[in-house]
């Protein structure tokens, strides 16, 4: 106990700093080491979770995505397609009360089946063995497979076991309602018809010609799917992933069921983001905590409705045991403590060792140092270390005896500092002027004896007093600030007003000195105070004498400069220039105005006359007007003259002469207004109204030329030329009406309609004005004499200023003579091609009408075998389906019939024809490349016919290529015409048969692959349409079908000219 006693306290000291010393780095060093081992052990760990949940993800994702990509194949087919359509139409032309019944009453014949296990027999079996068969294949992820139409009711099922309506679930509305294109995943949940938990995949069935939402191919994926895509994450013995959904839900998990999970809205928060990543949670949901956790979204590329999965999002997340992830840690965390227990002692050990013979002697000089201090300065210490101690003993036994020796030195000088005192105190006594000392308080502490004389305060009562307690009521504040810059500066001084003790006002001026010690901080104050009393009554008298003067001297100094300040502020600001000018006509004075608008400086124009300014040409009329002011007229009218500038540059000016009387002078005020830009304005305003006038006689002229030159083109123009207003009756006709019998007067102000026949007025004309396109068409007009004619009319909106529709511009061209001589050559033309027609149908009739008589020759003869028979009768039936297929081919070919237009996408033509064609492609070895335009504008044709050209032009182009090949097809936009191109690569077109390809009945196939109709159709569909088609070819390399189609959006058609 002795050893830790208070004496020993420098030994404990010297333990504890080499211990620290040795300990305090090593702990430092291993606690860094823990951390940096910690954070390093964390972050592996979560990049390890991330990744792991990462790859959770996209198992999860891969086995929807696969599901939803098999359903969007579903969709795609056409049987399946087909299948939904019949459906779809038995709800045609049927209200939805009625559809609503038909709906019930095949429910109740579903749910009323013999065995629940079947199918009924109103269900299409082709396509419900179809997904049978599908499901078969994926049965170990699916619990089945069913199409539904645009009314929700069932098409067709891999399984019986689902219901037959679906119209009004939530996944069935948010494929139909939510627009083409959009898939719906539901979240997991548990269907009691399968006794599983599943997940609802369902994707739109869209019809390629309307772009609408035909059905729906919906697909229940089991949700052991996904748990066996989750349970094959693990980490380690205890690490798993699970499936959550962004509210915090558990769905999949290979450890616990859902309700057993606790998840905190911190863990939710922390895991919800869209982007992967790991955290640390407070609970893991699994009990743990201070867990690491990885998480990653679930994202699926498609296209989802708000609706899917429950319209959340699923995430994955991974979880361990906190004691597992933290192993490693816990080890490390042993091992340091082991290896740092052993270092402190060590350390101890050799503290204690040092301390020892060091405080022993220190502790010895310790004592003498007290007996020295308690004033025994003839102590002595004996100290023999051979080292600094023993130095600092040798000091300490010389410190002592120094100081007995200035002990007594200052003894000595003691007594002479008391004998100075009482002299300087005496001269401070009785000084002239007060002298006072302050504390720091400012309280009084030594004032002398001229100042409690001239106070009439005892020293007692002074020294009860403050500096401030002697000013008069309100003026405390001027001490306290005084005394603020004393302590601040130093020094100090102020003029007050002291109050003596019978109540006398004193002035005073007071120099203060302020005294700080070593530190800083204030010691006293001392300050000499002089009575300056009479002198502040005569400097007040001075003062006062010299206020009244100078206040006066001011005034009229001010009334002076005023009033000379607005004359002369007044006079220069005036926007003329002014001249001042005595009696005799001397100048006197000018304004700044003058020297800016004529150049003259005061200096320069002063004393001299005011008709050297004007010019000499009105020298005698200025006289003039200044002897009328002299004569006493106030002014004189303005008058316009030309004077000279300091530069000597003549400018016209307006000249105002005003009388100004002073006091005792009489001045003549000349103003000068300069007025060139004026002159100027009106030289050119003169000249710009002759320009004026002569070029509005000049349009004038070309005007009514024009109007006669136009009015000439249209009395004169070959076709009937008119305008009708928003009424449509005539506001102009031309004089081509008398061809008709009409004379102008008898149509202007009629009704157009009245000019056609019955069957022709009013619909296109109607629509021109409704819509405001250019139209052309065809109408019967009646002439006078009632004969009809036949007119191709072209009628375009009239717009007003605004835009607005006025009427039309109508120009009418009569076809009847046309179309009689068009008649007689098509009649000619039809007798020249009936000869090559009937010559193509006798030869391609011929020849299996005579393989039919050959074999019913050799059946005649009843020699053949039964079976030779049933050959010969299969010949005959294929030779008839020629000849059938022939004569269906030529009368498509004679009784082709106008097409029916409206607005279509070419592309979407190509893509149908395109895929009606594609299971050729492989067979034929041919390898398909497209090139279709993405801006081309929508066409006025008939998509159906349109289909049928393209499809002859794919299908020739695919038996051309006899040993494959590649087929090019692309779409283009060129000089306002639509371009299809369709291009082999096969043996090409030779120029001597090239001309004759659209001939009928012109074939090079063998016999029985074509009737040579094909290309004389499609070219009879394209010319119909306004187009034509066009053929490049080489021998060897290909051939290129190029159909040209016009973009225009006129709604009519141009009969068949080939």
């Amino acid at each position: 106990m002795l050893f830790w006693s208070r004496s020993h306290s420098l030994q404990r000291k010297i333990i504890t700093a080499i211990v620290m010393v040795g300990f305090l780095p090593l702990s430092l060093s291993l606690v860094l080491t823990y951390i940096e081992e910690r954070r390093a052990l964390r972050e592996t760990i979560g990049a390890n979770f991330k990744e792991v949940a990462v790859e959770a993800a996209r198992r999860i994702e891969m086995q929807v995505t696969r599901g939803i990509n098999e359903a969007q194949q579903l969709a795609a087919m056409p049987f399946l397609r087909t299948s939904v359509t019949e459906s779809n139409r038995t709800y045609v032309d049927k209200d939805e009360k009625t559809v609503q019944s038909m709906i019930k009453a095949w429910q109740q014949r579903w749910r009323q089946r013999d065995k629940q296990s079947e199918f009924p027999l109103f269900i299409n079996r082709i396509v419900t063995n179809y997904l049978i068969r599908w499901h078969d294949i994926r049965k170990s992820d699916y619990v089945g497979i069913f199409v539904t139409d645009n009314r929700g009711a069932l098409v067709v099922s891999s399984i019986p076991q689902v219901e037959y309506y679906y119209g009004k679930t939530a996944w069935w509305q948010a494929v139909m309602k939510r627009g083409t294109g959009k898939v719906f995943v539901s979240d997991i949940f548990f269907d009691p018809a399968f006794g599983t938990h599943v997940v609802n995949v369902s994707t739109p069935i869209i019809d390629d010609e309307q772009h609408t939402t035909i059905g729906a191919v919906t697909i229940l994926l089991r949700r052991d799917t996904l748990f066996h895509s989750v349970s094959e994450a693990t980490v380690g013995q205890t690490g798993h992933a699970m499936l959550f959904s962004s509210d915090g839900v558990p769905l999949v998990c290979p450890i616990l069921s859902p309700e057993e999970h606790v998840v905190k809205p911190e863990l939710v928060n922390a895991i919800s983001g869209h982007a992967a990543g790991w955290t640390t949670a407070a609970n893991d949901s699994h009990g743990g905590e201070n867990s690491i956790v990885g998480f990653a979204p679930v994202r699926l590329g498609t296209d989802l409705t708000p609706e899917s999965l429950g319209g959340k999002r699923w995430v994955a997340f991974v979880r361990q045991d906190p004691a597992e992830s933290y192993a490693p840690l816990e080890r490390l965390v042993v091992q340091v403590t082991v290896y740092g227990l052993g270092v402190f002692a060590v350390l101890l050990l050799i503290g204690l060792t040092v301390a020892r013979r060091i405080a022993r002697p220190i502790s010895l000089l310790h004592e003498g140092v007290q007996r020295i201090g308690s004033g025994r300065l003839d102590q002595q210490l004996e100290l023999k270390t051979g080292d600094e101690i023993e130095q600092l003993a040798e000091a300490f036994n010389k410190m002592a005896v120094n100081l007995r020796i200035s002990f007594e030195q200052i003894e000595q000088r003691m007594e002479d500092v008391r004998r100075l005192e009482a002299r300087y105190r005496d001269l401070i006594e009785h000084s002239p002027e007060m002298i006072y000392q302050l504390n720091k308080a400012g309280q009084f502490v030594h004032v002398n004896k001229t100042g409690l004389d001239k106070l009439g305060y005892s020293l007692e009562e002074m020294l009860q007093m403050r500096l401030w307690d002697l000013v008069p009521k309100g003026r405390e504040t001027e001490v306290l600030a005084y005394l603020e810059r004393l302590v601040s500066q130093g020094r100090s001084t102020i003029e007050t007003v002291f109050v003596a003790a019978d109540g006398r006002p004193i002035d005073v001026e007071i120099h203060a000195t302020a005294l700080f010690e070593s530190g800083g901080g204030l010691v006293h104050s001392r300050a000499f105070v002089r009575d300056v009393t009479e002198r502040h009554l005569l400097e007040e008298q001075v003062h006062r004498y010299t206020t009244r003067l100078e206040q006066a001297v001011n005034e009229r100094t001010q009334q002076l400069v005023a009033s000379q300040e607005r004359y002369k502020a007044l006079f220069d600001l005036v926007a003329d220039s002014v001249f001042m000018v005595g009696e005799d006509g001397i100048i006197v004075a000018v304004n700044k105005r003058e020297e800016q608008a004529l150049g003259y400086s005061e200096q320069q124009v002063v004393g001299r006359s005011i008709l050297d300014v004007v010019l000499p040409m009105h020298h005698d009329d200025m006289r003039g007007l200044l002897a009328k002011i002299h004569s006493g007229e106030r002014q004189v009218p303005t008058q316009e003259i030309t004077v000279c500038d300091a530069a000597g540059k003549e400018t016209p000016v307006e000249m105002d002469l005003i009388l100004v009387r002073g006091s005792d002078h009489t001045w003549m005020m000349v103003q000068l207004r300069d007025i060139t830009d004026r002159k100027r304005l009106e030289r050119q305003m003169h000249t710009y109204q002759q320009e004026l006038e002569a070029k509005v006689s000049e349009r004038t002229r070309e005007i009514e030329e024009t109007k006669q030159y136009l009015e000439n083109l249209l009395e004169n123009a070959n076709d009937v030329i008119y305008t009708l207003d928003s009424e449509q009756c005539f506001t102009y006709v031309n004089s081509k009406i008398l061809s008709w019998g009409y004379v102008k007067e008898d149509l202007l102000g009629r009704p157009y309609l009245g000019l056609l026949s019955k069957r022709h007025r009013g619909r296109r004309l109607k629509s021109t004005l409704d819509i405001g396109v250019k139209q052309v068409y065809e109408v019967e007009v009646l002439t006078k004499s009632g004969e009809p004619r036949s007119v191709m009319v072209s009628v375009s909106p009239l717009h007003g200023a605004e835009g607005e529709i006025l009427g039309v511009l109508g120009i009418a061209r009569d076809m009847t003579e046309t179309k009689k001589l068009e008649q007689q050559i098509r009649n000619s033309e039809k007798l020249a091609s009936v000869g090559k027609l009937a010559a193509g149908v006798a030869h391609e009739i011929n020849n299996p009408l005579g393989g039919i008589l050959n074999c019913l020759y050799n059946m005649r003869k009843a020699t053949l075998s039964p079976a030779r028979q049933e050959e010969y009768l299969a010949s005959m039936e294929d030779g008839l389906r020629r000849v059938q297929r022939i004569v269906r081919q030529l009368l498509d070919f004679s009784q082709q019939h106008n097409p029916e237009l409206a607005l279509a996408d070419i592309n979407q033509v190509v893509t149908r024809v395109l895929l009606l064609t594609d299971h050729l492609f492989v067979p034929h070895r041919v390898r398909l490349e497209t090139d279709l335009s993405s801006d081309m504008p929508e066409l006025m044709i008939d998509r159906h016919m349109m289909e049928q050209v393209l499809m002859n032009l794919v299908l020739n182009a695919i038996q051309a290529m006899r040993s494959g090949g590649v087929l090019t097809i692309s779409t283009i936009v060129e000089e306002a015409h639509c371009l299809v191109r369709v291009r082999d690569s096969g043996c090409g077109i030779s120029s001597s048969v090239l001309p004759r390809i659209f001939d009928p009945f012109f074939t090079t196939k063998n016999e029985g692959e074509g009737t040579g109709l094909g290309l004389s159709v499609s070219l009879g569909i394209v010319e119909r349409h306004g187009g034509r088609i066009m053929v490049e070819s080489e021998v060897g390399k290909g051939t290129t079908f190029t159909v040209s189609i016009p973009l225009s959006t006129e709604r009519y058609a141009i009969g068949r000219f080939s």
